[in-house]
């Protein structure tokens, strides 16, 4: 086999009919072992793309680490971007932008099954969004997990660096991945971890501060103290030394015997600023990005999990539907409908035996969805209502359910809750989106029931949610 100086393309004596659609080899040497059939050997990465060739998928061999990430990155920022990329056993550490390591028989073995992948969805790769590109990338990739990597250096301590390989410029990773998984196109495959995030900012920087319960200063230590029998009074051992003897501050009892006059209680922290005693200090979080300060309670908690494409995204990428708008609004808290009215049904025969049941059942109604996707295009209504699901998923609790009967009617039943401050809290997201918006913004009419209040002889699901879709 000889090789062409000027082009870096291998001269192989009788070429594979299948030549414009075989798997590419980038090793440096430039050739094919005589076992190594189907497969088209090139020197370089520019070689390959002057050569004009459609590959199945890429295999690099005899490469350095640092030499393999570069190519890996200019195949997934290339018009081949999709295409599966296998690296050999014997490359450390392997590359996080590449598929796996192994044989070249099994990477052309993973390329014939891409393709017959990409032949099934008729898509085409060039035109389509972050979220779609993502979908698509799985589902090349039958089984396939994204793995998220720690980085102490991510804002969100956790990345995927595959997805992160799909982007481009202005591409939210982590927003995507979000609405991906809130849309139940992507589901979680192994629970990974469980970081806590700032809810201003959202970084999983946090720091956590022993501080003063009770005016919540860092300038607290650890002091033995007494504790005056005559009028209680529990200060530091050093408020009470006066003259060479121990004085109450308090009731200035002079304090000569111990388990007579005074004890000395659990070794407690007193505060430099307002001179507090006390025996456990409160701990705050703070965020080390932003700076925010705040219960560690009131942290956002998120499960970090391997990925894989679901049934339902699987289904929606091959009929065209990862753009259907209202979808956004299928929360991780959704249930189809018929359950929903079942749930429902429980909740009301339960609160027959049991009165202090109460639950609240919530309607959301856009009303104006068809005019703004008219005028301004589904994209635009997308983007909407995916920051009203966000939005939405924040405030409710794992116990609240959602469904969707219509594509603009959004159903919550809220157990144990009264309905009106979650009403103001979204209808105070709608003024938000109103005022960013304008005229495109969406119109959403609220209205809820709450129960017993609400309750009218032998009401069932479906009375109620008649009642409450036909209410003025």
């Amino acid at each position: 086999m000889n090789m062409n100086p000027s082009t870096g393309i291998s001269s192989l004596q009788n070429p594979p009919p299948s030549a414009l659609e075989s798997t590419v080899v980038l090793r440096p040497s430039g050739s094919l072992l005589p076992r190594e059939r189907d497969a088209m050997a090139f020197t370089s990465w520019p070689a390959f793309v002057a050569s004009g060739f459609a590959p199945l998928g890429f295999y690099l061999d005899g490469w350095t680490g640092p030499d393999v990430a570069t190519l890996c990155e200019s195949i997934r920022h290339s018009p081949w971007w999709d295409r599966p990329i296998w690296v050999s056993e014997s490359t450390e550490p392997q590359p996080t932008w590449a598929d796996a390591t192994g044989s070249l028989s099994e990477a052309i073995a993973a390329g014939e099954r891409a393709l017959a992948a990409r032949r099934s969805l008729k898509l085409d790769p060039s035109g389509l969004h972050f979220d779609e590109r993502v979908l698509y990338f799985m589902y090349l990739r039958d089984g396939a997990e994204l793995t998220p990597l720690c980085d102490r250096n991510s804002a969100q301590l956790y990345r995927y660096p595959l997805v992160e390989a799909l982007a481009h410029d202005g591409d939210d990773v982590a927003a995507c991945l979000a609405t991906l998984s809130r849309r139940r196109l992507l589901e979680p495959a192994e629970l990974i971890d469980r970081t806590r995030h700032c809810r201003a900012c959202g970084s999983a920087h946090i720091h956590y501060l022993d501080v003063c319960p009770h005016c919540s200063s860092i300038q607290i230590n650890k002091a033995p103290s007494l504790h005056c029998f005559t009028c209680g009074h529990v200060a530091p051992e050093n408020d009470f030394h006066d003259d060479g003897g121990l004085t109450c501050p308090k009731c200035s009892t002079a304090l000569r015997h111990i388990g007579v006059d005074y004890d000395r209680p659990l070794t407690q922290y007193a505060c430099g600023s307002c001179h507090h005693v006390f025996v456990e200090t409160s701990v705050v979080a703070r965020c080390l990005d932003c700076r925010n300060t705040t219960e560690p309670n009131a942290l956002d908690v998120r499960e970090i999990a391997s990925l894989r494409l679901s049934a339902h995204g699987r289904a929606a990428l091959r009929a065209g539907q990862i753009r259907e708008s209202f979808a956004a609004l299928d929360t991780a808290n959704y249930v189809e409908p018929a359950y929903f009215r079942r749930l429902l049904d429980w909740a009301l025969a339960t609160h027959a035996r049991h009165k202090e049941m109460h639950f609240a059942l919530m309607l959301v109604e856009f009303q104006n969805a068809a005019e703004v996707i008219e005028k301004q295009g589904a994209a635009r209504v997308f983007l909407m209502l995916d920051e009203f699901a966000r939005r939405l998923h924040e405030l409710l609790r794992t116990s609240d359910l959602t469904t969707r009967t219509q594509e603009e009617r959004l159903w919550l039943m809220l157990p144990f809750s009264h309905p009106e401050g979650l009403t103001a809290r979204l209808q105070k997201v709608l003024q938000e989106q109103s005022s960013q918006h304008g005229e495109a913004a969406l119109r959403v009419r609220i209205r809820h029931l709450q129960i017993p209040h609400d309750l009218q002889n032998h009401d069932t699901a479906v009375q109620l949610m008649g009642r409450l879709q036909n209410a003025d």
